[in-house]
Formats: structure tokens, sequence, C-alpha cells
């Protein structure tokens, strides 16, 4: 009968055939060497039967091998499988098995699977499992868990949340090192500009509101007619230059609202000045057509028609023939060339000696700028009004002018309008030629060709063209501009009807080297009141001009007190100041009527003037 026994080192039970007691084996589990006990006495056969002998060594071994029985190998004829394109069960031949064939349902050509292997089980691969609960070999041991199969120390993680180790981070990346500094300076650069164009609207808004004040001044009954004119004309000369959404139009409103005005004031030098000052204005609102578009500015067609209308409210000859050369040399710098003879022929209706004159004006300013074709285009419109035989019975040659014969000579014309019986023409004649020599750069012949005019205006004018030449020609010395300002203050300069000749000797001398003290003390000496303060007017801009420094009020006493000429050194002043330091508004705000008006419409340009 089979003996039970236990394994010494496994621990397990198993039964083996009474035969094998005594003999040694391996355990079937753990493999170790074992021996069976012996049979106990009183189970002992009495008598040995008489059976063939037993090979008891070759018994025990093959019990203790327990090797496997074979198992039956079942032939395999056909493989079932999910075809993976259209997951369509298939049944394809074992002969197929590891090799590539098409799917019977969707046609991809696909691998069949492998014969799958099925060995006999075997009980020495049985994985070997302890109790229920039990930690099995292979199962990771928990951190920090101590136990009597452990040598170890406290875990890591133990110890960092302890505090005893240090707290080992990541390094930082290059954005989270500059994310809060660019942060910041992005916030502060928003909060800054958001401060500035908040602080330039509000500026703004104040500056509007002290241009409608001074416009409601000059709508009052405190402002006479050419305070009104010259407000306006500050007014839309501000408009024009600002960013509203049509500049053009709300300027054309108040300088028509200027020239509507001066209409109505009486002639004389203020009204001829103000409208040459409208007229240059004007100049600056022509445009092209993408700004016509869009209002920026006027169309040149429209804003040739507004200078004609300006220019010929102008009643003095020598005023008009100022705004006329002024206006063309505006025009020539917008690329408008073209449109000075026409508005010449247009603005001198007569063909008389004013109208040749005005021609000869402008085609000397061409020759002056190297534009000969259109000098050429002037003098032969000039000459055209004089006739070819000046003795003939019913020839009625206008005056003979100064400016015809120059511009004649300097183009080299062969024939020039022959001079009458009359003085002035022959003075005019002697004046012309003096001037072209000077133009040629024959002073000395230019010097004494004027010296053969007796006659002491004719002489001044002959001094005063040779310094006009010699101002273009940038001569460093004053010769001409000496003699022209001597006989000035010989005298001359307190004529009435010189007094735009001594507007024009003061400008010219601004252009030299003659100290400031005695050119202002020449303007003091201008008898028409009007022109007196402009030439005072040209001094204190030109004074401002040549600083960068803030000027008190007082700069501008020196202008007459009770001409419209200190007004306009007032607003003059504050536009100056204004551009130099925008907070110049509150100084204005304490000037009396009409200095204040003027002030906040020169600190409204000032301001222009500093944003550019």
């Amino acid at each position: 009968m089979p003996i039970r026994i236990t394994c010494p080192n496994c621990k397990r039970g198993m039964l083996v055939d009474e035969r094998l007691a005594g003999k040694k084996g391996r355990c079937k589990a753990c493999q170790q060497p074992i021996t069976v006990p012996p049979l106990p006495a009183s189970n002992s056969p009495a008598t040995p039967t008489a059976s063939a002998p037993v090979d008891v060594e070759a018994e025990a071994a093959a019990l203790f091998a327990d090797e496997p029985k074979p198992a039956e190998q079942v032939e395999v004829k056909t493989i079932d499988f999910n075809c993976p394109y259209c997951d369509e069960p298939i049944q394809l031949s074992a002969d197929l098995a590891g090799k590539r064939a098409p799917c019977p349902e969707c046609k991809h050509i696909i691998k069949v699977p492998d014969l799958a292997k099925k060995d006999p089980k075997d009980w020495r691969k049985v994985e070997a499992r302890g109790p229920s609960g039990a930690r099995l070999p292979d199962q990771p041991e928990l951190e920090g868990a101590w136990g009597s199969t452990t040598a170890r120390g406290v875990g890591q993680k133990t110890l960092e949340e302890a505090g005893v180790l240090p707290k080992v981070e990541r390094p930082r990346t290059r954005w989270q090192k500059v994310r809060w500094p660019v942060l910041g300076a992005s916030l502060t650069l928003v909060v800054v500009v958001g401060g500035v164009i908040g602080y330039r609207w509000w500026g703004r808004r104040a500056v509007e509101r002290e241009v409608q004040a001074a416009l409601t001044f000059a709508d009052s009954s405190e402002a006479n007619p050419a305070t009104k004119a010259a407000l306006s004309l500050a007014a839309g000369t501000y408009y024009l230059r600002s960013r509203t959404a049509s500049p053009a139009k709300a300027a054309n409103k108040q300088f028509g609202t200027a020239l509507t005005t001066l209409r109505s004031v009486p002639q004389g030098e203020e009204r001829d000045a103000l409208l040459a000052d409208l007229a240059l204005a004007e100049v600056e609102m022509g445009g092209d057509k993408p700004d016509a578009d869009q209002e920026l500015r006027l169309s040149w067609d429209k804003t040739h028609q507004l200078l004609l209308a300006t220019l010929r409210e102008i009643h003095d000859a020598e005023a008009k023939r100022r705004a006329l050369r002024a206006v063309a040399q505006h025009l020539r710098e917008y690329g408008q060339a073209a449109r000075v003879l026409p508005l010449t022929n247009q603005l001198y209706a007569a063909a008389d000696a004013d109208k040749a004159a005005a021609l000869a004006v402008v085609g000397l300013d061409f020759f002056k700028a190297d534009d000969r074709s259109s000098a050429e285009k002037a003098a032969e419109a000039a000459l055209q009004l004089f006739p070819k035989d000046a003795k003939a019975p019913d020839a009625q040659a206008p005056s003979l002018r100064a400016e015809v014969v120059a511009l004649a000579l300097l183009l080299g014309k062969k024939t020039l309008p022959a001079a009458g019986d009359k003085a002035e023409d022959k003075n005019n004649e002697l004046i012309g030629k003096a001037e072209a020599l000077a133009r040629q750069g024959k002073w000395e012949e230019a010097r004494k060709e004027a010296g053969q005019i007796e006659e002491e205006v004719f002489q001044f004018r002959a001094r005063l063209a040779l310094a006009a030449a010699a101002v273009d020609a940038k001569l460093p010395e004053t010769v001409d501009t000496e003699s022209a300002l001597k006989m000035a203050e010989g005298g001359l300069g307190k004529k009435a009807e010189l007094s735009w000749l001594m507007l024009s000797l003061i400008e010219l001398a601004l252009g030299t080297a003659v100290p400031e003290e005695r050119i202002q003390a020449l303007a003091d000496q201008i008898g028409n009141q009007a022109l007196r303060g402009r030439a005072q007017l040209a001094i204190f801009q030109a004074r401002l001009d040549k600083t960068n420094q803030i000027l008190d009020g007082s700069a501008a006493d020196k202008i007459d007190a009770k001409s419209l000429a200190r007004s306009l050194a007032a607003q003059a002043l504050a536009r100056h100041n204004a551009r130099l330091s925008a907070g110049y508004a509150s100084v204005v705000q304490t000037w009396p009527q009409p200095l204040r008006s003027f002030g906040a419409l020169g600190v409204a340009l000032g301001l222009q003037d500093r944003e550019r």
C-alpha cells in the first residue's frame, strides 16, 4: 500500500509506493533529495512472495522523474481567424500558416497566423504560489516599508516631506524666467501710452475750446473788422493743419469769412497786407486729387479761383506785385508753376503798365529759379503790350517799367521797349539796366548806371534793386544795402508813398549783417502806421526765428501798440513759446483782449508745430 510522506524542505505531502521504503529520491515539488522512511515492523510481510524480482531502483527513478506522457498529436487541417481589414471570420487551410493570402471577402492580402502550439501541461512549470494574501516573490516592495528581510533607511520622499533633505526643483525655462518682467513692462507701456494719448486728447479738447473762444470774440462788438479777419485767418490755418475729418472744408470756411470781412474794410495798407497774408494761406489749401477727394485739401482749380478773388481785392499796385511774387514762389514750391502766368493774366485784365510790370516780376522770379522757359513766356507776354513803333501817331504805349527792361536784358532780347519822353520812363529804363547788370555780376557797371539817376526817389529805387540782387547773390559785402539804408535814414523813410519800399528794405536788411538796432530804428521811421507795424513785426519774427528759448511778453513791446501788428506779434510769440513748452497756454490766459484771442490761436498753432 502507498506510504504518505512530507518533504522536509518544501513541506509538501506526497504518496509513494511502499516498495520504496528506505530508498532515496527527489521531491516532486522542490527537487531536493529526500529519503523514504522504512515501513513499520508489524507491517512487513511474513513471507516473501514468489513473484518475479522487481528492479526497485528503476521504479523509484521513474516515480520521482514523473515525466508527462506525450500528448496525442491531433492533425489540424484549417486555421480560423478574423480578417484585420474587414473583420469577417474566415477559414483557411493549415498549409497557409505563416504565409500571405487574399481575404475571401475584401480581397486584401493578409498574413495567415501561425498554428498555435499546445504543449502538454507540466506540473514542474506551474507557477508556485503561497498561501492566500502572501506576498509573491516578484512583487515590488513598498517604499519605506520595513521588514525582517530588508535592511535599508527611511525613503527619500519621506525625508523630503519631513524637511530633512532639500527639495530639488527642476530648472526654469527661459519664458518662466522672463515672463513676469515682460508682462510687467508691457503693462507699464500700455499705461504710459494710454496716459499720453489721454493727455493729448484732453489737450486738444482744451485747445479747441480756446479756438472757439477766440472766434466768439472775433464775432463780438469788441473786435473791429481787421481784427476779425486776422483771427479768422489764423483759425483757418489751424483747421487746415488739424486732424479733423475735413480740414480743407473747415479752413475754407474761415478763409471765406476773412475775405468777406476784408471787403467791408476801407482801402488801406492794413487791408492790403492782410489780403496778401490770406493769399499765401490759401496756397496751402491746394492739393492733388487723392487729397481733394478726401477733403484734406482743395483741388488746385478751386484754389486758383480763391487766389484770384483774393488778389483782386488788393488796391495798391506795389502791394499787389509783392503779393503776386510771394504767391508765385509758393506755387512753384508746390509744383504748380504752370498756374503763375494764367493767374497773372487773369489778375490784370487791362493791357497797361501794371500788367507789364506784373508779368516782368514773375518772369524775374522764374529767371532767378533757373526756369528760363517760363521766364521767356513772361517776357514775351510783357513785351507784346508795347507797340513796335512807339513814335507812331496812333501808338499808345504803356509807361515803361524797370522790371520789364531788366527781364528783357537778362534774357538777351535785342529789341527793348523804347522809353518815351517822360522822365519817369527814362529813370525806369536806367533802373532796369542797373538791375540787369547787377544780376549778371557786373556790379561796378550797375552802380555807375544807377548813379546817373538824378531824382532822389528813383535813385532810392535803383539802390533798392541793387540791394535785392546782392542779397539774392548772397554777397558778403553790404555796399548796396548800405547805400539804400543811408538814403532811407536821410529822410526818405518817412515818406508815406515809399512805405511799401521801406518794408521791402527792412526785409532785405534782415538777411544781411546789418545790426538789428539800426534796422529797428529805420522801421520806427516809416510814415504809414500800418506798414510801420508790419516792419517792426518782421524784425520781431526774425528774432524769434534765431532763438530756441522762451521769450516773455515784453519782447514785443517795440511794436506799435495801436497797430494790428501788435496783436499779430502776440500770436507769433505764443506760437513760438508753445512750440517749446505746452504749458505756455496758462500764461496767455492772463493777457487782455484782443491779445488773449490772438495768443490762444498762437498756442494752438505752436502745439501743432510741437507735434510735427
